[in-house]
């Protein structure tokens, strides 16, 4: 009976080590597999190696990477993304192949296709005595990437096919393309320079930005809210496309240049812009950040070509809408005299509120002059309406004067401030103010 169960043991005996085993290289294999690298701290070189091309990514002072590329006739040295370098290092590390092969022999070794791989990476760190590592991937037939590092040189790893696609990029998806870079509260001077347009250069002072060229409008406010939308626009500002080639401008001079001065810098931010032969549709940029040669379309340059005009201060009328108490409006032969009362605006010597006035009052407030404004009209400007503002004591606080102008584009008309200069307006203020005060209605003459 014991003989019986001693021969009915073995083939349990057999199973069990033969599970044992099969646990043992699975958990052995899983280690290796969770091994396919250690951390990568420190690095300070990465060199990748493609079918499409080479280059280096360089860690620099600042934490701030610089790309290296060799090209066809000039080096490339540029900018890169520090996040897009810390990403790539970081998905390397962390990447857990399908699994690994023990003992590469020369023969399996090329017959992976790691003797002559379609993507090399080359990683060197900033550890004293420590050794470069260096990783190679080769997409098989089978739709199998496999890959191999110079850490665990006796293993050769299987990995998903999408692998190869995530780590071969070209050089340009590292290359940082902002044109500047600047901290958009410390700029403190600007300047726009056209050979053939508006030029102009623009300081900060206490109560905002003022101008410095050109001389007629030396110390003239600028538009707080244009200025700032355009010094935003330039920090948004990314390159169409960089040129890792160089390429031929139609003029030594360039058609726009830009120059950004900050807190603290005695050099500017600059970029120039240049048109190009044969392609009027774009431009060639030159970035004093960017060092990449680089393109942008005609109607982006076109947005970033301001004019003094486009931003200056236009405000006309400067009011303390608060202490309106009383307004007198002549349209054509009658006067309208209002007054304020707790309720609201209403007629002298009517019953009814006249809703609406607090707007006005402020729209008054934001009327811009869209063209230059004249010292004299033409003699086709005819008088429409005349408003004045007065205090509750009855002193004068403002003076306006409408006019229209057949020589005036449509939805424009001249106002007058005061006794100052003619400015061209639009119109709808004062349709507006037409629809409710018609020169033919019964109004109190005042």
């Amino acid at each position: 009976m014991k003989r019986k169960l001693y021969f009915a043991g073995i083939p349990l005996l057999v199973l069990l080590a033969g599970a044992f085993y099969w646990y043992s290289s699975l958990e052995r294999d899983q280690v290796q597999t969770s091994r396919w690298l250690s951390s990568l701290e420190e690095v300070k070189t990465v060199h990748v190696q493609t079918a499409k091309g080479t280059y280096s990514l360089i860690a620099s002072k600042g934490k701030q990477w610089e790309a290296q590329v060799p090209g066809i006739s000039w080096n490339i040295a540029a900018k890169g993304v520090r996040g897009r370098v810390s990403e790539y290092l970081t998905r390397l590390e962390k990447l857990v192949p399908l699994r690994s092969f023990s003992g590469p022999a020369a023969d399996e070794f090329i017959e992976y296709g790691l003797d002559n791989p379609g993507l090399k990476i080359i990683l060197q760190f900033d550890k004293k005595n420590a050794q470069s590592l260096t990783i190679r991937f080769f997409p098989g037939q089978s739709g199998r990437v496999y890959g191999w590092n110079s850490e665990s040189p006796d293993l050769v790893y299987e990995f998903d096919e999408k692998v190869f696609e995530q780590f071969s990029y070209p050089a340009i998806h590292f290359l940082d393309t902002r044109v500047f870079q600047f901290d958009e509260e410390g700029v403190n001077q600007l300047q726009l320079v056209q050979p053939f347009g508006s030029s102009w250069l623009v300081k900060r002072q206490k109560k905002g930005f003022v101008f410095t060229l050109p001389g007629y409008l030396k110390d003239e406010a600028v538009s707080d809210s244009e200025i700032r939308l355009y010094i935003h626009a330039l920090a948004l500002l990314r390159a169409g496309k960089l040129l890792l080639e160089p390429i031929l401008t139609e003029k030594e001079m360039a058609a726009l240049t830009i120059k950004i001065w900050t807190e603290g810098s005695n050099e500017p931010s600059m970029v120039e812009f240049f048109s190009i032969e044969e392609d009027p549709k774009h431009y060639l940029g030159k970035s004093s950040w960017l060092t990449v040669p680089f393109l942008l379309d005609a109607e982006s340059v076109g947005q970033l070509a301001k004019s003094a005009f486009d931003v200056q201060e236009r405000n006309i009328v400067t009011l303390d809408i608060g202490q309106v108490a009383k307004i007198i409006i002549d349209h054509g032969s009658k006067q309208y005299i209002l007054k304020r009362d707790d309720s609201g605006w209403r007629v002298v010597g009517g019953e009814k509120d006249v809703p609406g006035i607090d707007m006005a009052l402020w729209r008054f407030t934001e009327l811009q002059f869209e063209a230059l404004p004249l010292n004299n009209l033409s003699t086709t400007a005819v008088q429409l309406m005349r408003c004045q503002f007065r205090d509750i004591d009855g002193e004068l606080l403002k003076k306006m004067i409408f006019y229209a102008d057949p020589k005036l584009p449509q939805g424009q008309c001249w106002m007058k401030d005061g006794d100052g200069m003619f400015y061209p307006v639009s119109s709808r203020l004062l349709k507006d103010l037409q629809g409710m005060f018609p020169a033919g209605a019964t109004g109190n003459k005042g």
